[in-house]
């Protein structure tokens, strides 16, 4: 037992060589000199659910963020750092957490074939609220890699394609299409590390056309927050305006105000906005709770619902898994299983080593992987630079010139990509025979594969 807890103190504990050399250089690069990480297994039954008192390895966070080395870091971005330890991250990639608005696509089904516009605009926005109901996980995605892909294939005729486009600044490129609609995302976010807590400013581009109408809109997110990351329980938070405005001479808008949480959980979760005319007039009330429900109502000039006319309940939050490892809905499961998939591109993240090892409780053997496939990047960022090459993504284009949309930020914050078209342009590939065929095998997004064979 005391070997057993011994080895419980070191990060990837079982290979003295390479693993510590790992460790050390993770340290190194965060200043994390005196870091002692601790593999948290032992909390694994508690994960997911509601804590007692401070919060879940409570020691731990304390040692990794309360440093006085990463101190050094209060009040900047710490997005790209690559380096963290495998047990504050949960397995999954920023490529899969964004393919989560995918969940709920019917509601944009809906709103196209919806014929009154106001409404049509409501159940959009009822859309772009969902994706806020898988938004309370605190654990730390897995940063992609340069050219690292995530492909899904959703109901009703959903087809879903993320790229990682940008290495430094992060970006990511998104879109998916069915029948009703178009969805382009281009996702940039920034952080900035105040201590104790995470604000996280989710600087980005989101467009959704409606095919029937052609009508097109764009989406600004608020901010969130994740609080306590050192100390006490660590909570989520979504605050501020979600703002939708409508292209074209149409005109229309919607605001939704999320509220921030008060004192003793006061106001949590809860929003209010409008569905507003091209002269402003209010048009249709939204309100709920972002993490489990949007309801409509049509409403006077002055924002009150109309007489005698009942609230249409238009989104329910599925309900989730009890005592879930990393508090993960059904859907975010789905999407790190290669069960009933067609075979996904080699540079697919259900491919990543680091990902799939840390999905079965091997946290030792995810933190190796982790460090290889970095050193992997850093060898194809050196070899580009030694042939004088640049990255060019496979699966979309950049738009520097093309037009900003109402509320937008400018291309120095976020800049334009286009999906090409290529990819839809691929055969068919097979249906997946097997999870273990895909998990964790066979990831390369390299562009020059052959340097890679020693690492």
């Amino acid at each position: 037992m005391a070997d057993q807890a011994a080895a419980q103190q070191s990060w990837v504990g079982w290979a003295a060589g390479i693993v510590a050399y790992a460790a050390d250089q993770v340290n190194n690069f965060l200043g994390w000199e005196d870091l002692e990480v601790v593999d948290p297994n032992a909390e694994k039954a508690n994960k997911g659910v509601e804590a007692e008192g401070e919060g879940l390895m409570q020691d731990e966070r304390k040692q990794a963020w309360g440093t006085k080395q990463f101190q050094q870091y209060i009040g900047m971005d710490v997005t790209s750092l690559l380096s963290v330890p495998v047990w504050i991250m949960e397995p999954f990639t920023i490529l899969q957490k964004a393919a989560e608005i995918m969940e709920y696509t019917e509601l944009l089904d809906t709103a196209d074939k919806c014929e009154d516009k106001h409404e049509r605009f409501a159940w959009l926005a009822a859309y772009c609220v969902s994706p806020f109901g898988s938004a309370e996980r605190a654990w730390k995605p897995f940063n992609p890699l340069l050219g690292e892909t995530f492909e899904v294939e959703g109901k009703n005729g959903v087809h879903y394609l993320a790229e990682q486009v940008s290495h430094h600044p992060p970006v990511c490129a998104a879109h998916a299409e069915n029948a009703h609609f178009t969805y382009d995302l281009v996702s940039a976010p920034t952080t900035k590390f105040l201590g104790n807590s995470l604000e996280v400013y989710p600087y980005g581009r989101t467009r959704i056309c409606l095919r029937r109408t052609g009508e097109v809109f764009s989406l600004v997110p608020p901010n969130a927050m994740v609080h306590n990351i050192v100390i006490g329980r660590t909570w989520v938070d979504a605050f501020g305006p979600l703002c939708i405005h409508q292209g074209g001479e149409g005109g229309s808008k919607c605001v939704l105000d999320f509220k921030p949480c008060g004192w003793f959980g006061y106001g949590r979760y809860e929003f209010t906005g409008y569905v507003t005319d091209a002269e402003g007039v209010k048009q249709i009330m939204l309100s709920g709770k972002w993490n489990s429900y949007c309801d409509m109502v049509r409403c006077d000039a002055a924002g009150e619902p109309l007489p005698d006319v009942e609230p249409q309940r238009m989104w329910t939050c599925t309900e989730k898994p009890k005592g879930d490892y990393y508090s993960s809905t059904h859907y975010a499961n789905k999407l790190n299983s290669s069960e009933g998939i067609k075979v996904p591109l080699p540079s697919d993240s259900r491919r990543r080593p680091d990902r799939a090892a840390l999905a079965k409780g091997e946290t030792s053997v995810a933190g190796v992987e982790k460090w290889r496939l970095e050193e992997m990047q850093r060898a194809e960022r050196k070899e580009r630079e030694a042939q004088g090459d640049v990255w060019t993504p496979r699966w979309f284009l950049p738009k520097p010139d093309a037009p900003l949309m109402p509320g937008e930020l400018g291309v120095d914050k976020v800049p334009l990509w286009q999906f090409s078209g290529e990819y839809s342009k691929l055969p068919v590939a097979p249906a997946v025979g097997a999870h273990a065929d895909v998990d964790g095998k066979d990831f390369s997004p390299w562009q020059y594969p052959s340097i890679h064979e020693k690492l």
